[in-house]
This record gives C-alpha cells, structure tokens and sequence, in this order.
C-alpha cells in the first residue's frame, strides 16, 4: 500500500470527493428481475442489440437526466440502462459543497421512491387475482435495496474504456444469451493429442490460421513522438487478417516489463482493432 500512487493528489485536503472528477455509478436490482426493460436483438445479431425500457425504466432515466438540474456542477457524460440495473459516467465539473457520494446517495433516494410507487400499483394490479398471489407480490424486497456503486477513475485511459463498456453492455447480455457455450465449461478440448476443459469460444482452436499480434517497442515511441504511421500500419494489417479468417492471438504482456503509458496504446489499439473488425 505504501508504493500505491496517490489517486487523489489533484484534491485539496478534506475535499475527497468533492472535487473535480469522473465516477461511474452502477445501480442494481438485487433480486436481478428484469423490471427496467427487455433486452431485444434484432435478427439474432448481438451488435444490434437494445433495451427497450419499461415504464420503471422511463422513470429511472428521467431521474437520472434531472440530476445536473439539481447540480449543475455534474455533467452526464454516459448512462446505460439495462434490465436490471443501470450504469452513468459523471463528471464533476467543479467541487461541490456535497461530495459525489451524498449527491448519489440523493440520487437513490429518489429511485426508491420510483420503486416503491412501481410496487404500489404493482400490488393494486394483483388485487384482482387471487390473495395467494398477492401475498407473494407483498413480501418481494424493495426494488432498489441497494446503495449505488460509485467508482471513481483517476488513471489516463480509464474513460474510453469505460464508455466502450456501457455502450457495450446491451452486446455483451445477447452475446451471452444467443451463445451461452462460450461462458460456460466446456470439456473435451482436443489440442496436440491433450485434452483440456476452457471457457469460451472454442471453435477458434481449430482455425486454420493464427497470427500473434505482437506491437514492437519502437513502434510505440515512433507513435508517442507523432509518427505513428508504423503502428496504424501494422493495426490495419492485423484488421485485414481477421477479416480473412486468421485468428488473431495477443501474447501474454507482463506490466514489468512495459510502462504504463505504452500500456494505454495497446489498449487503445485494441479497441480500434475491435471497432474495425466489427
């Protein structure tokens, strides 16, 4: 813990916080039931993927949008609704006389006051059937029990990844869906005569071809002066492959042995390289 970087050192002392920053806030249903929307993936195409809200949805999202109304110091840089819990990007513009976690904190209360109206008339519904049933509407748990998960980002390259992660979320849920092999444990893998159990798409063992994509170091200081022309070049070489069916393998990449900074370009190239393979 004592060689951990200061995350907060851009604050002033007794303002952590409340300060200038960007948080990513996630709120669950607990109970997980689908009550904010129905996930639909049109032609069984994952990328097409989207929820469609419910009127608890609606509600949640219009909460959500009044916030910089309250505090005009945030700033809703992304959200994302899925059917059981919602994700937003925000950006604290100035500090606040609140800090970020008591302007949330608010926040949920207002979203509790959703769930508790959309219990409501959940229940006024189910009077009309039989009390069994309505028994068992009655003692469901309250819909938004939990306190939003705050993240704070305080490293360069966090925010591409994070709005690439909620945008993305809604693929990720059909990926899941449409082909749940690939996340479960699947045994019988058969590679040079040994047998294995993995995760994931196995079918790419048995490609005909692969390729290592391997990013040489002067490629990386040739782009961080300005001339990254080699390094596109190589990018788009890889792109053309996989779009051939080559099977692109990434080596494993130590952080010992590689700075931070040349950590980030590869990160960022890979999401392009993904952004282009799509």
């Amino acid at each position: 813990m004592g060689n951990e970087p200061d995350k907060w050192h851009w604050q002033e002392p007794g303002t952590a916080w409340k300060g200038i920053g960007i948080y990513h806030i996630t709120m669950v249903i607990p109970s997980r039931e689908p009550l904010l929307g129905t996930l639909v993936i049109p032609e069984n195409d994952p990328v097409q993927a989207r929820v469609e809200r419910t009127k608890l949805g609606n509600e949640l999202v219009e909460h959500l949008l009044q916030l910089p109304s309250f505090r005009p110091e945030i700033l809703i840089l992304q959200f994302c609704l899925m059917p059981d819990h919602l994700h937003a990007v925000l950006h604290v513009q100035h500090t606040m006389p609140q800090s970020i976690r008591e302007v949330v904190r608010g926040f949920w209360q207002g979203a509790k006051k959703l769930g508790r109206a959309y219990s409501l008339s959940f229940n006024q519904h189910s009077m009309l059937k039989n009390e069994q049933s309505l028994q068992k509407q009655q003692n469901l748990d309250p819909v938004f029990s939990e306190m939003p998960f705050i993240r704070p980002m305080s490293r360069r390259g966090q925010l591409r990844a994070m709005f690439r992660y909620v945008q993305m979320n809604p693929q990720r849920l059909a990926t899941k869906r449409l082909m749940p092999g690939f996340f479960r444990v699947q045994g019988g893998i058969e590679i040079a005569g040994r047998t294995y159990s993995g995760v994931g798409n196995a079918a790419l063992l048995q490609a005909g071809c692969f390729a290592p994509v391997h990013v040489r170091r002067t490629m990386v200081n040739a782009a961080e002066h300005g001339e990254d022309k080699p390094l596109r070049d190589y990018m788009n070489g890889c792109v053309i492959a996989a779009r051939n069916g080559t099977v692109m393998v990434s080596p494993f990449i130590s952080p010992r042995h590689i700075s931070r900074n040349d950590c980030v370009m590869l990160n960022n190239m890979a999401a392009e390289i993904a952004d282009g393979w799509r």
